[in-house]
This record gives C-alpha cells, structure tokens and sequence, in this order.
C-alpha cells in the first residue's frame, strides 16, 4: 500500500451538533465521475489578476484519480464562458443556474477561482458576468441569511468537493460552511447531499512547487481517508521563505459518530451513502496555522 511521502503532526478536529439521528452504512461504489472548473484568464467583464499555472496544477489531480481504477475523466473546464450558471442551484431562484448540467454532473470535483471571505462565506470571483440579466462576478456559498447564497451541492450526484481557493475554509465561515452540502428544497425529499469539502484558510499558493502536493492528495485518496491525504499533502511552510498554506478538511453527518467515521473513514474507493440529515458537522485543522492573508486559525 502506498503512503504519503509526508507526515504531520498536531492535526485537531472539531465536531459540532446541529441534531442527532441514526448514521449511515458504507456503500460500494461504482466507476465514478471526476471533474474540474479553473479560471487563469480573467478579462475586463469581470476583471482580476490572471494565474497561469494554476490549471497545470489542477491537472495533476485529475489526471492521477483517473488512474485508479475508479473515476473516469468527464470534464476539465479552463476558462471560457465561465460564469455563475455552472455554480449555482436552479432551486435559488435565480437567473440561468443550471449546476445540474456541469458541477453536480461529478461524483469528485474540483474548482480553482481567485476566493474571498465575504462576511461568513466563501466567495469565488468568476470570469463572465452572464449577461445582462444576471450580471454577477462573483459565486457565493451560502450563510444563511439569505441574501447571495447560490451554491447547494450533493442534490443531484457530488459527494466530494475540493475548493483550490484562498479562504475557502475560513476559520470564521466554518460554522456555515455545512449549508452548501445540500439543497434546501431537493435533499430533503431525495436524500442527497455532499459528504465532505476541503479548502484553505487563508491564501494557498499556485504554481510547479505544488504539483506533487495535488498528485499525491489524489494518488493518497485511494489508501487513507480524503481527510488525511488532504491534511498530509497541501500543509507547506516556508513557502517564499516564510508563508505557511493552511488546509482544512471538513465533514457532516447525522451525528458525531457519523461525521467523525465519515471524515476519518472516507476514501476516494470507500464511499459511504449520503447523510441521512445534517446533525453535525466536523472538520480538521492544524491549530494556530497561520497563513498569509488572515490570520492564526482558531476553532
């Protein structure tokens, strides 16, 4: 069995109760579906600075979970008319989204966008406006106060997803963060949400230093839990001599059995069925990772 070539230590959890009901059973997988959504090319419709590197860094990730037997390639998208229609849930109501036709299409997704911390969510910046009648160049995850939540994942078929964005798993946000695993109004009646997110608090970095970071998370995926080959591989410090690249791993489940199997179990070959609800979610973090851009991460 292949391990990662690294090893870490001080990895904390926290787990926190939204309600308690009955847990869920693994299940086996069948051959699955990979994805991804980059921007390197930003132009003046919805303007910000341009990362070449960074789909070349994504596609070590996608090209290495397509070895394994399990996941097939069925998308890697780079810039183009990438707007909010691929992100967002038809059920918010809003103007041309259609997530069911791009990024819920996956059973694993990845997407690499300039992030933001805005207020208690995640923010992605976009590359097109959508037209007239939608004009937003920006995807926001959802906090609950019901203004500018477009994202509602694991209704339709994604059970993992991996943010490649700075503040994507911000300290502050993480007691949201649980709401972009389902659709408020499809994941009740059909019981389907997201099982687990990872991402960065703070800035993450992008470029040929971080390739082996992203092959190996997908190569390691297969043997360790998603959680401990994410924690394991995207943790670096001294990056330009001194910056530090904070990942977080996060989870839910019915309750705190069921999130912490769930997180500590799950794996890219061992998958388990969907929540049955949210009860709890859970996460880890490297405690007082102190990263570029923010600051020291607290619980």
């Amino acid at each position: 069995m292949r391990v990662s070539k690294r090893t870490r230590r001080g990895v904390y959890a926290s787990v926190i109760a939204l309600s308690l009901i009955a847990a869920a059973a693994p299940v086996i997988a069948e051959h699955l579906e990979a994805k991804a959504y980059v921007i390197t090319d930003w132009i003046a419709e919805c303007s910000a600075n341009d990362i070449p590197y960074w789909d070349d860094m994504v596609d070590y990730w996608y090209d290495e979970i397509d070895d394994h037997g399990w996941y097939h390639k069925d998308g890697f998208v780079v810039n183009g008319e990438m707007d909010r229609d691929r992100f967002c849930d038809p059920d918010t109501g809003l103007a041309n989204c259609a997530d069911h036709l791009s990024t819920e299409d996956a059973d694993a997704l990845m997407i690499g966008l300039h992030g933001s911390d805005s207020g208690n969510h995640w923010q992605g910046s976009l590359r097109k406006n959508g037209g007239a009648s939608v004009n937003d160049c920006q995807i926001d995850a959802p906090d609950g106060d019901g203004a500018a939540e477009e994202i509602f994942f694991g209704d339709v078929d994604l059970e993992f997803l991996h943010l490649s964005s700075c503040f994507s798993m911000d300290d502050d946000n993480l007691p949201y963060t649980w709401r972009m695993f389902q659709d408020p109004v499809d994941s009740p009646v059909n019981g389907l949400r997201l099982h687990q997110a990872t991402g960065f608090h703070g800035l993450m970095w992008i470029g040929g230093c971080c390739d082996d970071q992203y092959e190996d998370f997908a190569d390691d995926a297969f043997d360790v839990s998603i959680k401990s080959a994410w924690m394991d591989n995207m943790y670096v410090t001294g990056i330009n001599g001194s910056a530090t690249q904070c990942p977080v791993a996060y989870a839910v489940g019915t309750n705190s059995t069921d999130c912490f199997n769930r997180i500590n179990n799950e794996q890219y070959d061992n998958i388990f069925s969907d929540p049955g609800n949210i009860g709890y979610y859970c996460y880890y973090y490297y405690p007082g990772c102190d990263p570029s851009g923010e600051t020291a991460f607290t619980p």
